[in-house]
């Protein structure tokens, strides 16, 4: 699977989108952002970023590990 994506979406289709973002999340992907929306034409574009959540846990980790680095430094 890809390590991001971004679900496109518009407003005449919005349950549509909807479920691609359902289904996303169901993948293992979280939401990597806000809700950007789009007018275009006669329509609105959506547009959500994901991200695998496996990547996001790695990064908390990566980020937890410097803290607890930090605070050995400061004893």
């Amino acid at each position: 699977m890809k390590p991001y994506m971004i679900i496109e979406g518009n407003h005449s289709a919005i349950e549509a989108f909807e479920k691609k973002v359902a289904d996303a999340l169901e993948m293992g992907y979280s939401l990597a952002g806000e809700l950007v929306t789009q007018p275009h034409a006669t329509e609105i574009k959506f547009y959500q970023p994901v991200i695998l959540a496996d990547d996001q846990e790695d990064e908390e980790e990566d980020e937890d590990w410097d803290e607890e680095e930090e605070d050995e430094d400061d004893e």
